[in-house]
């Protein structure tokens, strides 16, 4: 819907969301493969209701990279570049984005991944058992 501006304005509240990805896998730092990115957007716009809800929801990819670091805890600090991605949501999809960005995390061959929820930081444990992205 839009405004008397012009401008696009969501029917429902919404909050940002903001995760990073890591371009390269964990296990032996290689990067990842072209068509896992294109999975990560798919499941996107497909777990988040972009194509499937009532409800838009706005994915943005910044194209600048994001140099940081973490500790594992087990063999020092790792310094990695991630993609980051803002998805803009109804407050209820949040548990949604959150078990995506799980099965993300394995497929993309990570042991943590980067939330923000409306500002607040979590980092998200990966299991096996969370499970991977799946061809559509």
């Amino acid at each position: 819907m839009n405004d008397r501006q012009g401008r696009f304005v969501a029917k429902a509240p919404r909050v940002v969301c903001v995760f990073l990805v890591p371009v390269l896998r964990d296990s032996d730092r290689k990067p990842h493969a072209p068509t896992l990115w294109q999975l990560l957007q798919d499941a996107l716009l497909t777990e988040c209701g972009g194509l499937t809800g009532p409800e838009e929801v706005v994915v943005y990819r910044h194209r600048a990279e994001v140099r940081g670091a973490w500790d594992p805890g087990d063999a020092g600090p790792v310094e990695d570049v991630s993609r980051r991605y803002t998805v803009a949501l109804p407050i209820r999809r949040v548990n949604r984005l959150r078990a995506l960005l799980r099965r993300v995390g394995n497929s993309f061959d990570q042991r943590v991944i980067h939330l923000e929820v409306a500002g607040f930081a979590e980092l998200l444990t990966i299991r096996k058992e969370h499970g991977w992205l799946e061809i559509g």
